[in-house]
């Protein structure tokens, strides 16, 4: 049956009988398709007309951005992207990684880099901080948000660091990269954290993040547990769980550590990381330290805490016990830790 015929059919027929005729279509279209079209708005306001499109695309602005970017991770925090709700419908549900990567386009297009820059790193900053969340929280379906989105967290990142130095200098570089790997990132921190201090190009402005490294150290306040029975932390999300505490102790101490090793202070590198990382086995500890030494190359650094930790009695593992006989043969790091 045609359009035109249905209308004439339905005209001629009662009140009654189009209503009853109406309800049985509507009990006929699925719940997921009665929210793609968005039918209960129809309902509600048939006399309503959609809008056709003009032609005509307005141009864009960075207010009309921040709007469906807040409203967007208002959303995603209150799981509206998982559950069927009335504030989403289900074919946005499962497009919002297409959301998100125009967005990131928009946001760090060269050519709008000039305009409104510090609004752009603030909004490309929270979606950064939002799909580093997903991993910890639900906000989607999909485990990976950054694959799904289909651009990797570090290129997200120096994005979002791009963004800052262009608004608030190295000033703003410091101030907000450090939080970003410690406080948001939910893995890759060790990578992140390369990344950043590269972009420190002055002495000044690694002395600056080592302090705010320290504070933050501080302001953890990690108290390493001394009783077997709490050997065995549990992880969860709650960011004052005794496993993300320790966590977050840890990565503070590389990072103090890297930072000095990119001041060529290499003792206060060492000294740094003996005492703020925290591990339940010193062996571990020591490979850790080792492993961190390796990455830079320093050879006679590696075979002097080898070195000690024999003179102490430390039974090693055999990858070290190897990378150091190694050293000792050929007076050269081999390529890899074996």
């Amino acid at each position: 049956m045609k359009l035109d015929e249905l209308r004439v059919k339905l005209s001629n027929l009662e009140k009654d009988d189009i209503i009853k005729l109406a309800v049985e279509f509507y009990k006929l279209v699925p719940k997921a398709k009665k929210e793609d079209y968005d039918l209960d708005t129809l309902v509600n306001t048939p006399s309503v007309k959609k809008e056709k499109s003009s032609g005509k695309v307005e141009p864009r602005t960075i207010t009309n951005i921040e709007a469906e970017v807040k409203a967007f991770i208002v959303n995603a925090k209150a799981q509206n992207y998982i559950d069927s709700n009335p504030v989403i419908p289900r074919k946005e549900r499962a497009t919002w990684r297409f959301k998100v990567k125009a967005w990131y386009k928009e946001l760090t297009n060269g050519k709008n880099m000039d305009s409104d820059i510090a609004k752009r790193a603030e909004i490309t900053k929270d979606l950064y901080e939002l799909l580093c969340e997903s991993y910890h929280y639900s906000y989607f379906t999909t485990y990976d948000t950054f694959e799904s989105v289909g651009i990797s967290q570090m290129d997200f990142f120096q994005s979002v660091l791009i963004l800052i130095e262009k608004s608030e200098g190295t000033t703003g570089l410091v101030s907000n990269g450090l939080g970003l790997i410690i406080n948001k990132s939910y893995t890759m921190y060790s990578v992140l954290m390369d990344e950043w201090i590269d972009r420190l190009q002055i002495p000044e402005a690694k002395y600056d993040a080592l302090e705010l490294t320290k504070k933050m150290l501080i302001e953890n306040n990690f108290k390493p547990q001394t009783t077997q029975s709490k050997k065995f932390m549990y992880y969860g999300n709650d960011a004052n769980n005794e496993y993300r505490i320790s966590e977050k102790n840890n990565n503070l101490a590389e990072m103090g550590f890297k930072l000095h090793i990119s001041l060529l202070e290499y003792d206060e590198a060492i000294q740094f990381y003996k005492k703020h990382a925290y591990q339940t086995d010193n062996e571990v500890k020591l490979y850790i330290l080792i492993r961190l030494l390796f990455q830079f190359r320093l050879k006679d650094y590696i075979k002097s805490e080898l070195d000690a930790a024999v003179k102490q009695g430390e039974r090693l593992r055999d990858s070290l016990l190897n990378l150091k006989k190694t050293i000792e043969t050929k007076n050269a790091l081999p390529d890899y830790i074996r």
